[in-house]
């Protein structure tokens, strides 16, 4: 088990390997036990696996040679393979099974990646894609600190599952159909009625803008009520309200890419297309539902 030792990922999973051997040598009418390894006190060890008082609560009274949880815990330490990784074991408790790892086994892995690099020894993740949603920022208007927060970690979990040779689609949230969006085109339409020369120049300062719009939405009960007929018409579709609003997501989007360029973070803008078949089937699927008679539409017994 040496080379797996070496290669087969980190720690924890290859001590979960070396209890999976033991619990199924411990337990042979339980083999979907799943070891459950954790990080523990240091007075104790390093690692510890906690399998069994979970393992008691199944086998009580069909296995004669134990008679409690500690007993069980005394059998998984002794069906444990030999391992250059582990130097010592105990029992605690109710059958906690403390490890304490080698130091020479693990001066032996930080010396194969100070050689040959941590590719040589990364994890092996049992996921092939994952799907890493971060940034999410909020269309005219400028990103703060909240979204720098989550734009940073988003990268950081995205890169590490990069390097572990994950297939990472890297996916930014930045639709938006609300009140908010129904402000900004109302006001846009206020400036600019015929939708010509509208570009980031035109606009400006983006928090101004949305400050702007926010502000006559808040004191003017006329725009707000066209600011709510605003959404009902883009979220139906129409045209104009279409183009205003795809208008104002390039504008914000070349902001965005500013900040990401400046950070070295590369994101992947899938959500405008999906936003707008999404809409249109729920619009398609509210027009069907409404041709069909009630009686047709009765909750389930």
């Amino acid at each position: 088990m040496a080379e797996d030792e070496e290669c087969g990922g980190n720690v924890k999973q290859l001590l979960s390997k070396l209890f999976g051997v033991s619990l199924r040598a411990t337990v042979p009418g339980e083999p979907d036990v799943e070891p459950l390894i954790a990080a523990c006190t240091a007075k104790f060890g390093d690692y510890q696996c906690n399998n069994a008082m979970g393992l008691w609560s199944k086998i009580k009274g069909k296995h004669s040679d134990f008679k409690g949880p500690p007993a069980v815990g005394q059998a998984i330490m002794k069906n444990l393979p030999l391992s250059e990784m582990i130097e010592s074991c105990s029992v605690a408790g109710p059958g906690f099974v403390n490890v304490v790892l080698s130091k020479n086994w693990i001066a032996k892995i930080l010396q194969k990646m100070l050689i040959g690099g941590i590719d040589s020894w990364a994890p092996r993740l049992p996921v092939k894609r994952a799907v890493v949603d971060f940034s999410s920022p909020n269309i005219a208007k400028e990103m703060h600190v909240g979204h720098l927060r989550s734009t940073i970690i988003g990268d950081t979990l995205a890169r590490m599952l990069e390097f572990s040779k994950v297939d990472v689609l890297r996916r930014n949230h930045v639709g938006d159909w609300g009140t908010q969006f129904g402000m900004s085109i109302e006001f846009l339409f206020e400036r600019f009625p015929n939708l010509e020369g509208i570009n980031e120049q035109a606009i400006g300062d983006l928090q101004a803008f949305y400050k702007a719009s926010k502000q006559r939405f808040d004191t003017d009960p006329e725009f707000k009520e066209r600011a709510q007929k605003a959404v009902v018409c883009l979220q139906g579709g129409d045209t104009k309200y279409r183009q205003a609003w795809a208008q104002i997501c390039e504008i914000s989007r070349k902001e965005f890419d500013k900040v990401y360029k400046r950070l070295g973070v590369h994101l992947e803008e899938k959500v405008d297309i999906k936003i707008f078949l999404y809409s249109l089937s729920l619009l398609t699927l509210f027009r069907v539902v409404h041709t069909f008679p009630s009686f047709m539409f009765r909750p389930l017994q």
